[in-house]
């Protein structure tokens, strides 16, 4: 078990998205905080540290951790899919310290709004773990490695498709010179709306009201890639209508 009663020193393993949001927001609570690069010797006192924070890619967290077990820190990943069983073998500490959040490097967002998931595999490392959590926002909540999967498997859905599709949407409006931020009143109400409604019961659209002629005209001016993605979306708008009507 660990043998303190704070996390209070850190060390995070990583220079990518989550490493540098989880290096500003523990330094702006006054934390003992250091961030290394994953490809570069970690060095000793780096790893004497309370906690160790794994924020590098999934394919390459065993790797990492087997590099540095047997430590006494508590050791965590950060990653949405990857189970907290793969840090069994690593420490007699370990966990989950998942951020469900769309995260970039360089651009600083309000951390206390970013909800925390938490796994740890005894309950005095979940207490440290959600102790500190809770200096870093305000949404924190303990969520086991399969719900994890599927809320990661679910955050794919609701913000890394939809934000390729607003790649799409702009570089159609690019090709015709329109500004992009036409479209943000747009996005907003649509974001609002979803906040307070079924999803699937306020979609609007060609496709839901079955305006064939309207679809086809809209596809002729279509890519390749754009046309096949604009045809699976609006299939699978009409299937869902369908069986909201037979339901």
């Amino acid at each position: 078990m660990s043998n303190f009663k704070e996390i209070k020193s850190i060390t995070i393993i990583g220079n990518g998205n989550v490493a540098w949001h989880y290096y500003n927001v523990m330094h702006q609570q006054a934390l003992d905080v250091k961030c290394v690069s994953a490809r570069e010797e970690v060095k000793e006192e780096d790893l004497s540290k309370d906690l160790i924070i794994i924020a590098i890619k999934d394919k390459v967290i065993e790797e990492v951790a087997s590099k540095i077990a047997n430590r006494t820190s508590i050791m965590v990943h950060t990653s949405g899919s990857t189970d907290m069983g793969i840090l069994k073998d690593k420490a007699p500490n370990y966990g989950v310290f998942y951020p469900l959040q769309t995260l970039t490097k360089g651009l600083q967002i309000d951390f206390s709004g970013v909800p925390l998931c938490i796994e740890a595999n005894n309950a005095n490392t979940l207490f440290l773990l959600k102790s500190l959590a809770q200096k870093l926002s305000n949404k924190v909540f303990e969520i086991s490695s399969k719900q994890r999967f599927y809320l990661h498997l679910a955050a794919v859905f609701a913000c890394n498709f939809p934000n390729h599709l607003f790649g799409t949407a702009k570089e159609i409006l690019t090709k015709e010179d329109i500004p992009f931020d036409i479209m943000f009143p747009l996005i907003d109400q649509t974001i609002e709306k979803i906040k307070h409604n079924n999803p699937f019961d306020i979609q609007t659209g060609p496709a839901i009201r079955q305006e064939n002629a309207i679809m086809e005209s809209h596809k002729s001016k279509l890519d390749k890639d754009q046309r096949e993605v604009y045809e699976v979306l609006s299939n699978k708008i009409i299937k869902k209508q369908n069986q909201k009507r037979i339901d």
